[in-house]
């Protein structure tokens, strides 16, 4: 059974358990590992805002120093009358070749020049990416790899309520899990992210897990110490939600139609196919992910299915 196919609940089961695991950072990776459910990490958000700071300062510091050599060229350049000496600046504000030269030969301004520049470089390539166009294959901007990063970070979530319950009541235990600086992993609830996660559940897939998960448990053994918990396969709950969803549509459809043949004033009919159409929205909101726009879809066409009844019946 994959991995990515199971979640995770503390509680309290009997069952076989397997051999203890080296307590410390080789159980913690065992249990981490256990579950695709239990990737949990810090999103270390306030760090990774201050490593952009420096970053963009650091390179804005260095710009400034780019722009000062600027300066200085366009000034000498404007003030020189030797001729000799004004090739020479242009050769090297005009040519890359010349530049690396004249700082090759023991020129210190522009050896200092042309460091700034490499260092620039360095920091690009860790603030910085090109973007393909994933068409054309062709070669856009320079962005900051940096900001992309940290967008991909953000858009990770936050771990599910179930699993991450069991992950603290499995952490926090007297002796500690990990000692030192480890001991303090879960201090900041809030900045922790899940790389397992699932997809969102739906209304109806949230009530059968808290009402029906423990009934659903696949048996698994895991060692002694980690205490009391179950896991149970996602799958059983998609596979109920699913059988639900089809028996409440195929009745709501059936139903409307019943309710119309017998039903026969045409005041009362219209009231029917507005009270089920509602039964049908509330239930596509609830059994299903559909968005606004397909809940509005779906029930107009459930009740044009409707109308067109009750003018075929009349």
């Amino acid at each position: 059974m994959s991995q990515n196919s199971i979640d995770i609940e503390a509680t309290h089961i009997d069952g076989e358990y397997i051999e203890e695991y080296v307590p410390g950072f080789a159980d913690f990776s065992e249990y981490i590992a256990s579950d695709y459910s239990l990737s949990i990490y810090r999103k270390f958000g306030v760090l990774g805002a201050r490593n952009l700071l420096y970053l963009q300062t650091e390179l804005h510091e260095l710009e400034a120093i780019l722009r000062g050599f600027d300066e200085e060229d366009k000034i000498e350049l404007a003030e020189t009358t030797d001729k000799e000496k004004q090739r020479y600046i242009e050769c090297g504000v005009k040519t890359w070749e010349d530049l690396r030269e004249q700082a090759e030969g023991g020129d210190e301004r522009q050896a200092e020049k042309l460091a700034v520049i490499h260092k620039i470089r360095v920091l690009m390539k860790e603030y910085g990416i090109f973007l393909l166009q994933s068409l054309q294959i062709k070669l856009l901007t320079a962005v900051e790899e940096a900001l992309l990063r940290r967008n991909e970070v953000l858009k990770l979530e936050t771990p599910e309520r179930e699993p991450f319950e069991a992950f603290k009541s499995w952490f926090r235990v007297d002796p500690p899990r990990l000692m030192g600086i480890g001991y303090h992993t879960l201090d900041v609830e809030n900045d922790m992210i899940a790389l397992g996660t699932q997809v969102e559940p739906d209304r109806m897939s949230s009530l059968i897990h808290r009402c029906l998960g423990y009934r659903l448990r696949a048996e698994r053994k895991t060692p002694k110490s980690w205490g009391p918990m179950y896991y149970y396969p996602v799958h059983r709950v998609t596979l109920i939600v699913a059988t639900l969803s089809m028996l409440c549509s195929a009745s709501l459809l059936v139903g409307a139609i019943m309710a119309l043949y017998f039903v026969k004033p045409i005041g009362i009919r219209l009231g029917i196919v507005g009270i089920f159409t509602l039964l049908f929205a509330a239930s596509i909101a609830l059994l299903t992910h559909a968005r606004r726009v397909e809940v509005y879809g779906a029930s107009a066409a459930y009740a044009a299915v409707l109308v067109v009844f009750i003018s075929a019946n009349n």
